[in-house]
């Protein structure tokens, strides 16, 4: 199975928009679709809200766009962010998504008060984070790890190395992890296992020769847990 570290997926992204010309808001919307359609076969039959927790980046705006998803599905959801709206900026894939919730009158919430919701999607930090996690952030993974609900991850759970797999401070638990092109290097090793949980990888639209590219071969050497 083919595997990433966060250089690759990094540069997966960059060659996918500088080169091949494919929209980051695209790619961003792929990811969503994919996203929203596993959780809402996790939420199906149960009762409560379906809480997102999003972070500034591209990993908030995906759970942004999930949460459009999800609500157009039927489902009641609440957007958390974990920072005030103003730190999005006003011309990032994450702003356009936040103020796209916004107009759907999506509630978005600057708060950690996720009360009980029956399906949380950890949208807080990306494959990007590579220090100790830091406040606000922490407390948000606290919140979700607390909770007595499924969770899913976007790409990883927030808190993990995405190269090492160790956690950073605290990591989220999460019951599934929806990643995007392909697992994550980290996903195997050390605490990775305790946390990812099951693996599903969203096609979020790259040319397989893009990924063969930056990464090469598959390989078979880590089994990514419960892929």
């Amino acid at each position: 199975m083919r595997v990433l570290t966060r250089e690759q997926s990094r540069e997966i992204d960059r060659v996918a928009q500088e080169e091949l010309r494919i929209p980051g808001l695209l790619l961003m919307e792929n990811a969503a679709i994919g996203i929203a359609a596993e959780a809402a076969a996790m939420a199906e039959g149960r009762t409560g809200h379906v809480a997102v927790v999003c972070g500034p980046g591209n990993n908030g705006g995906d759970g942004l766009a999930a949460a459009r998803h999800l609500r157009n599905r039927g489902l009641d959801v609440r957007v958390h962010l974990a920072l005030p709206a103003d730190a999005y900026g006003d011309k990032s894939d994450a702003a356009t998504n936040l103020a796209i919730a916004r107009a759907m009158d999506i509630p978005i919430l600057e708060d950690l008060d996720l009360g009980s919701p029956a399906l949380v999607l950890d949208a807080l930090l990306g494959t990007g984070l590579a220090r100790q996690i830091r406040e606000p952030f922490r407390s948000a993974v606290l919140a979700m790890n607390q909770l007595h609900c499924p969770v899913l991850s976007v790409d990883l759970p927030s808190g993990l190395d995405a190269n090492t797999g160790e956690v950073l401070g605290v990591a989220v638990r999460a019951t599934v992890t929806t990643t995007m092109v392909a697992p994550k290097v980290g996903f195997a090793l050390r605490d990775g296992p305790l946390h990812v949980g099951r693996v599903v990888v969203i096609d979020i639209g790259v040319p397989p020769a893009l990924v063969e590219r930056v990464a090469g071969a598959p390989s078979v050497a880590n089994e990514v847990p419960g892929s």
